[in-house]
């Protein structure tokens, strides 16, 4: 307790990850695999390794090596039921997930997006928390696109109705060694979907790997 959170590489995983394909796509569950193979679970941070595709559009040289900041031990998959997923979010933290972001990411600023299309992801980001109380209820996403985009760098789509297909595969890094961040506090979570409400959960950002 104590340390600071590092915000990780996007860029590594653009540049550098031979298992997908830079700009052009691909899936977080191939990037975990890809950082277990090739980097012996390590990635850099944002800091050494910033994300600069988003202005030229292209993957961009491979820059490694940089410093190593954090580490995974293996990945998981996530539950696809979303009520399941909710639970899974509260005891082991944030999901890599695939996401349809489409023209209505491009125009987000804030509120609950609703109209967000069910079709093939192309984008990854992490899911982060959820409130099922509000109305409508909604996940709360961070994106990969920095804090002047959307709501702060974070976006909120309706809970409980696959939007922008976001259960599409959602995965977990696994964290089993001893490092400098400690994992989240594990919550009770409810055992099938057809649970009582479950509460607002918001945890911390980028605890294990990036999007």
């Amino acid at each position: 307790a104590g340390n600071a959170l590092a915000s990780l590489s996007e860029q590594e995983l653009v540049s550098c990850d031979t298992s997908d394909h830079g700009c052009s796509g691909g899936l977080p569950s191939m990037a975990f695999q890809w950082l277990l193979s090739d980097r012996h679970g390590w990635i850099t941070s944002e800091a050494d390794y910033p994300y600069t595709s988003g202005a030229d559009n292209s993957n961009g040289q491979c820059l490694l090596p940089k410093p190593d900041v954090a580490r995974i031990d293996n990945w998981e998959k996530a539950p696809k039921n979303e009520h399941e997923l909710a639970a899974y979010l509260a005891m082991r933290g944030p999901v890599s997930i695939g996401v349809n972001a489409g023209q209505e990411w491009a125009n987000y600023k804030s509120g609950v997006m609703t109209d967000c299309p069910q079709e093939t992801p192309n984008h990854a980001v992490l899911l982060v928390g959820y409130d099922v109380s509000a109305t409508p209820p909604y996940w709360i996403i961070k994106n990969s696109w920095g804090p002047g985009w959307g709501d702060e760098g974070y976006l909120k789509v309706e809970y409980g109705t696959n939007q922008c297909s976001l259960t599409y595969d959602p995965v977990m890094a696994i964290v089993n060694h001893t490092g400098p961040t400690p994992p989240p506090t594990p919550v009770p979570p409810p055992t099938t979907s057809t649970c009582p409400p479950l509460p607002t959960v918001t945890l911390p950002i980028n605890q294990y790997v990036p999007e």
